[in-house]
């Protein structure tokens, strides 16, 4: 799902604790309202790249074709 180098150092300042509650309710906040205003295209991507939408049956197989 996400295409990020999850590897690559990544260096961050020290904060007090208030500072980090607040930064992340505030990255809350923010993907709260992503989701609200892209929900329906998000889940419209995923329901698309879905891994039953990814196998197609292959219809020149003979019926009586073991599956395996």
């Amino acid at each position: 799902m996400c295409e990020h180098d999850l590897t690559a150092p990544l260096r961050l300042p020290h904060l007090s604790d208030d500072s980090a509650v607040e930064i992340l309710d505030f990255l809350y906040d923010v993907l709260t309202v992503f989701e609200s205003h892209y929900g329906d295209q998000i889940r419209h991507y995923y329901d698309e790249h879905s891994q039953h939408n990814l196998i197609e049956s292959d219809q020149h197989l003979p019926d009586d074709d073991p599956p395996f």
